[in-house]
Order: structure tokens, then sequence, then C-alpha cells
């Protein structure tokens, strides 16, 4: 009768349900997206290992997993499950994996972990969750992975977090948490990945991380924060990836509060600081990495903004629409730098020095997306485009073959001399067209013959533009010789010309004795008349004839002077 039953149990351990998978011999059964299930299958092989039920419409696990205690791994994401009663998984203290994602979970009980001895990974996300219960992970010493991102989660107590003490990656992103208390991580001794993205600090506080010793990546990216206290990132001591990417820093944070000399990557986009300053990364000496994007308000780079970061090998300043000039200068420290990113900003015009003046010719350059004015300026970016593609389609000939073309591709030139018809470069850092002048616009500068830039032009004209100057230079002293000689000629003339007035006043100041200084009446003897009245009646006569003025009147009694007798 036992052996009967043990037979009927046997077979009854092999039905797989309509719609799942089975195998065998492997121990894995998956009934994944058959939307048929609305409770977990009882039939199974009792020595499953993995069990994926993910998109079906189970909405209680009670107890369902007893039967099953050799499961490793367990997939119920996507169903509708609302609660986990204690002691759910008593029994399955082989399980490593449970993924619970996008459920409808709103609370969790103190004891719905119990007995899962060896779990490694829980994934919560996409839940409902308001609040977690202070003991509920107290017994999972050996998880590894926490996943709590899209909840409804508001505070965290200092005993959230306890028993989880070889925690290494810990995702908390997209909750409505406001703050830490500063013992909430003192249980978390070895986490090394936090991200607490999409979340609603506003304001960082001192010593939240400070028992996060083994700290290497944080996301605090999209949280609103708008300050920081000076102390708010110590402890982390051993942090290489922060990311403070679109929050409300209206300055990029001191060198007092980052850490200092061990962040590798650093993110500071999306923030709405105008300005970057003179060494505002000063104090970074290992950053590797610098991503400054999607800055609306960024309209200025300090020439010595980069200073002290020779190691940075990638530097991304995308998508800062107010950023329309940029120092030539600006790059000049950047030693190991092998890839810039300058697409979508505002540039008319780039006049970088870093490519022949450091001869990094192998510069990864992305400047896609900028309303570029293709003149003589930019005559260095069509010959540097050329030589990435030439690297590119070198290092990757493959990729760009297709049934119209039956030739090896070393180089662009190969293409344009078999009459291609048209390359698409979308999505490509060769992407990159002039937006002026009319003539060239839209048109790819890497296509560009040089002489499209109106360089040879500028090169005919220079000889004519310094012969021109030369002659200018000589007409001009031609002048001012000229004007020196008329100066000189017309100072002696006004000279001459005071000395004679000088004379005239001199000559004629016995006239202003009388009473009509326009006549005067000339003698050959100065006492021809001994009084006034007299030579005034006898220039009364004298005007009655000769209505003249003093030089006609003196001109004409020099033209009829006769010898007079004295009376």
């Amino acid at each position: 009768m036992k052996k009967s039953s043990s037979t009927m149990m046997s077979n009854a351990s092999r039905t797989c349900p309509r719609g799942c998978d089975c195998i065998e011999t492997l121990l894995i059964t998956n009934c994944s997206e058959s939307s048929q299930l609305e409770y977990v299958p009882h039939t199974l092989n009792p020595a499953l290992k993995k069990l994926y039920l993910p998109q079906n419409n189970i909405r209680r696990i009670d107890s369902a997993f007893d039967v099953y205690k050799n499961l490793i791994y367990l997939d119920l994401s996507s169903n509708l499950i609302s609660t986990i009663v204690d002691d759910n998984f008593r029994y399955n203290n082989e399980l490593q994996i449970i993924l619970l994602k996008n459920n409808t979970l709103v609370t969790l009980r103190p004891k719905a972990f119990n007995g899962l001895n060896q779990l490694k990974i829980l994934d919560l996300s996409y839940n409902r969750i308001e609040m977690i219960n202070d003991t509920i992970f107290k017994n999972l010493n050996t998880l590894q992975i926490l996943d709590l991102s899209y909840n409804l989660l508001k505070v965290l107590n200092e005993n959230t977090f306890v028993g989880l003490r070889n925690l290494i990656n810990l995702n908390i992103s997209n909750n409505l948490i406001t703050k830490f208390t500063t013992n909430l991580f003192s249980n978390t001794p070895v986490l090394i990945h936090l991200n607490a993205s999409f979340n609603e600090f506003e304001h960082l506080d001192d010593n939240w991380f400070i028992a996060l010793y083994d700290l290497t990546v944080l996301d605090l990216s999209s949280c609103h924060i708008a300050s920081l206290s000076p102390n708010c990132f110590n402890g982390l001591n051993n942090l290489t990836i922060l990311n403070l990417n679109n929050n409300s820093l209206m300055a990029i944070p001191s060198a007092s509060f980052l850490p200092k000399n061990v962040i590798q990557v650093l993110n500071i986009g999306q923030n709405p600081f105008p300005f970057i300053h003179p060494k505002s990364f000063y104090h970074l000496k290992h950053l590797k990495r610098l991503y400054i994007t999607n800055t609306s308000s960024l309209a200025k780079i300090h020439v010595d903004a980069f200073d002290g970061i020779e190691n940075v090998e990638i530097l991304e300043l995308s998508n800062n629409q107010a950023l329309k000039h940029i120092d030539a200068n600006v790059f000049d420290n950047l030693y190991s730098l092998s890839s810039l990113i300058l697409s979508n900003n505002s540039f008319e015009n780039l006049q970088i020095d870093l490519i022949t003046k450091y001869k990094k010719f192998d510069l990864y350059l992305d400047v896609r997306g900028n309303p570029f004015n293709c003149n003589c300026s930019l005559e260095w970016l069509n010959f540097h485009l050329i030589r990435m593609f030439n690297k590119t389609v070198s290092s990757n000939p493959d990729y760009f073959l297709n049934q119209n073309i039956t030739f090896p591709i070393f180089n662009l030139a190969t293409l344009l001399n078999e009459n291609v018809s048209e390359i698409i470069m979308k999505q490509n850092a060769l992407d990159v067209r002039c937006y002026s002048p009319f003539a060239l616009k839209d048109k790819f500068i890497i296509k560009l013959h040089k002489d499209k830039f109106g360089c040879f032009l500028l090169e005919s004209i220079i000889p004519i533009i310094i012969g021109a100057m030369f002659g200018m230079l000589i007409i001009s002293g031609v002048i001012i010789l000229l004007v020196i000689q008329c100066r000189n000629q017309l100072s002696g003339f006004v000279k001459n010309q005071l000395y004679y007035n000088e004379n005239q006043r001199n000559s004629n100041n016995h006239f202003d004795l009388y009473p009509k200084p326009e006549f005067v009446f000339i003698s050959t003897y100065n006492d021809f008349y001994k009084s006034p009245a007299n030579i005034n009646a006898a220039m009364e006569e004298f005007s009655v004839h000769y209505p003249l003025n003093q030089q006609q009147a003196t001109a004409h009694h020099q033209q009829h002077q006769q010898p007079t007798t004295e009376l």
C-alpha cells in the first residue's frame, strides 16, 4: 500500500502544467508568460532546482513551496501577489535568489523571510511597499543584493537593515525618502554599491555615510539636492564613483565636500550652475571620467577649470545649450585624454589646439549637433574626422560591408573612389554637419573638400593685404611730412602777419586821438597844421571831394603830393 502511494506520488511529481516547459534533466520548470496560472503548481518534481513563474495571475503563495525544498532560484515577478505571510519559506533554506518585483506588495510581515538561510539576492522592486518592519531582514545574514527600488518608502530607521552584515549592493532608488539617520548603515558595514537616486533629500546632512568605509559607488542623482553639509561625505574613503546628476546644485561642490584622492568617475551634469570656476576639480587627482551634461544654464567654463586632473581619460560636455564658446586652452593639461564629447552644444566654431598641440591624433572626438559655421577655422575638424573614420573602418572593416559593397574597405578614400552614393552615419560621432553658410548647410564636414572652407581664399589674399598695408604706410608717411611742412609754412605766415599788424598799429596810433579816424590828411611836414581843429577842418574839406578811407586817402595823397612851403 505504501509502495503504491509512493508510485502515485512519483507519477504526480512529473506532471507538467499546460503552458509550462519542464526540463527534468536540469530540474528546471519554466511557466513564464503563460498567463494562466493563478496559483503555484503543486505537482512539479519535488527535486526542482529552478522555478520560473513570472507574468501570471498568482495572488497568494501561502505554504506553496513547502514541497520544493531543493529550490535555489524562484522567479515570481509580474504577478498579483499582495502579501507574504510569516514563515512562507520556512522549508526553503536552499533558496539563493527570490524575484518578487512588479507585484502589488504593500506590507511585509515581520517573519516573511524566515528560514532563508542561504539567500543571496532579494528583489522587491516595483511594488507598493510603504514601510519595512525593523526585524524583517534580521536573519538574512547571507544576503548580498537587496532591491527595494520603485516603492513608496518614506522612512528608513536605524534598525531597518539589521542583520544585513554581508550586504554589498543596496538599491533604494525611486522612493519618497527624505533623509537618512546617522546609524542607518551601521548594520551594512561591507556595502559597496548604494543607489539612492530619485528620492526627496534636498539636503545632505553630516555623517550620513560615515559607516560605509568600503562603499565604492554612490548614486544620488535626481534627488532635488540643493545644498550639502561640509561633512556629508565623511567616511567614504574608498568611493570611486559619485553620481550627483540632475539635482539643484548652484555650484560645483568645493574641495572640502567631495572625498579627496579617490573618486575616479564623477557625474555632475544637469545642475543649474552657470559657470565652472578655476580648479573646480583640482583635488580629484585620480579622476578618470568627468560628465557635465544637460546643464542648460552653463554658459562659461574658465580656462583653468580642469587644472589638476591630468589623469582624466573621458570628458563629456554635451547637451549644454547655453554653452556657445570654449577657450582653446581649456584642455591644455588633460594629458591622458582619449575621449572628448562636445556634442549638442551651441558652438559655431571650435579652435581646439589639443589635437595638434599634444599630437592627440587618435583622440575620439564627438562634436555632433553643433551649429557650425564651416569656415577656415574648422578645416582641422575635417582632417580629424577623416582620421577617425579611417581608423574605425580599418579596425572594423566587416561592419561596413553589405550586399552592395564587394570590395575591401580601408579608408574613406576607398569609398569615395568607388562611387558610393550614400553613406549613412546617423547616431555616429562622424555625423557632423555644417549649419552655415547657407551653401554648405547640412553638408557632412567629413566629406567637404578643404577648398570649401575658404582657406585658399585667405591664403591668396594675404600677400595682397600685406602689400596694401605696406602701401598705406608709405602714403601715410608722405601725408604726415606734407602736413608738417604746411604747418611750418602756415606758422611763418601767421608770424609775419602778426608782425605786420603790429607795425601798422604803431604807425597809426596818432589817429586814435581824433573823432574821425576813417579819414587821413597827410602832409609832408608833421607840423603843417598846428592844432587838431585845423586838421579836422582840412579833413572835412578834403572828404567832401574825396570820401576815402584811411588807406585810400594815404595812397591818393602820395600820388598827388607836391612840395609845400611853411606858413
